[in-house]
Order: C-alpha cells, then structure tokens, then sequence
C-alpha cells in the first residue's frame, strides 16, 4: 500500500468557511449574552462571563486560526464549548417566556453540533492510499473508493497526482509532501501492475488445419 498526501481544493474551502462560521457564532453568542444581560436588568453578570469567554475565544480563532492553528486541533474542543453555551444560555432565556429570545439560540447550538461532527474529517490529512482494491480518496463525510477496474491509467509525478477514469475523465490534485525519484518510480509501477492485472486476457485463437480430400 502506499500513500500521497495532497491539496484537495473542497476541503480548504470548508477550512476557510470554518473561520467564518467562528466569527458568525462568536457575534451571535455575544449578542444573546447582552439580551440576557439586559432581561436581568444588568445585575446577573457573573453568569454570562463563561458565555463572553467563549465568544471572545471563537472571535479570536476565527481571525487568526489558520495562522496559529492550522491543522485545527483546536476546532472540536471549541465547537464543543459553543453547543454547551448556546444550550446553556437558552434554557436561562426560557425563564423569561419569550420565545423569540430562545429560539434563535437552540438553533446555533444545533448548528454548532453539526458542524462540530462534519468539521472533524476537514481537518484531517489529506492521504490517497493506492492498495489492490483500488484508490481511497477522500472526501467531505466520507472517503471514496476508485476501483481499478474504473481506471484506465494513473500517472504519479513528484508535483502532481493525475487518475483517469476510462469514462474520458480525470481527477488532477497536487502533492504536497516531498516524493523522492524512487518513491514516484515505485508509485508508478506498482499502479502499472494493478491496471494491467485488471485487463481481461483475450482468448487465444486457434486454428484447425484441414487436409483437401
């Protein structure tokens, strides 16, 4: 089995929108914190310090996560701390009976519950793996599995993964770790030799001689 690792470009565009989607929870949580603030009539503010903390750190990931936490380590644990807030700070704006306080709020928090579970893969590396089953690519929710028999030829370069599909198309991506001339050299062959063992063998033709009577 071998492995390449490679820009997928659906994957970097999640990454991006992540840090976004941060900033967007962060004003929003900031915002519901100062309504509940203000239905107390500003004299409760040691319970919504947790709730600022944490959109304060999401505000900050979001303007500087890709400069200080580029694989995203961080990602879950605070994704995790905005379901937990935006739950919180709901259930203690239904004491107030209105539903246009809480309603808005269990929505993030379920927002932010999704996209805590579909953000896990974004983060992940990257890897092709070729094995004798076929090509593993990855993908947004789930990896995808190119059989052999679906290929017509794969060309591994030290800058770039090419896969053709006999259905006259193909899929480019760009490697991004450093393949020495033997690692290409072996990726090559051996996907050479999984192709061609997938190619049926025509059957020999044989020939009857006949003698004239």
């Amino acid at each position: 089995m071998y492995n390449v690792t490679v820009k997928i470009d659906g994957l970097d565009s999640r990454r991006r929108n992540a840090s976004l989607l941060h900033l967007l929870i962060g004003f929003f949580l900031i915002a519901k914190t100062a309504d509940y603030y203000r239905l107390t009539e500003y004299r409760q503010f040691l319970p919504i310090a947790p709730f600022l903390l944490v959109a304060s750190f999401s505000l900050f990931y979001g303007f500087f996560r890709r400069r200080l936490d580029p694989s995203g380590s961080f990602n879950h644990r605070l994704r995790l701390a905005q379901v937990v807030s935006f739950a919180v700070i709901g259930l203690m704006l239904t004491r107030f009976g209105r539903p246009i306080d809480y309603i808005g709020v269990f929505v993030f928090s379920a927002l932010s519950l999704l996209l805590m579970v579909s953000e896990r893969r974004i983060f992940m590396e990257t890897t092709i793996r070729f094995d004798e089953q076929g090509i593993l690519i990855p993908g947004n929710y789930r990896d995808h599995l190119v059989a052999w028999t679906d290929l017509s030829n794969v060309v591994v370069r030290e800058d770039y993964l090419t896969i053709f599909h006999k259905k006259q198309k193909y899929l480019q991506y760009q490697v991004l770790q450093d393949l020495s001339t033997l690692e290409v050299a072996k990726m090559n062959a051996f996907c050479k030799e999984q192709l061609e063992s997938q190619t049926p063998v025509p059957a020999e033709r044989t020939s009857v001689s006949t003698s004239d009577k």
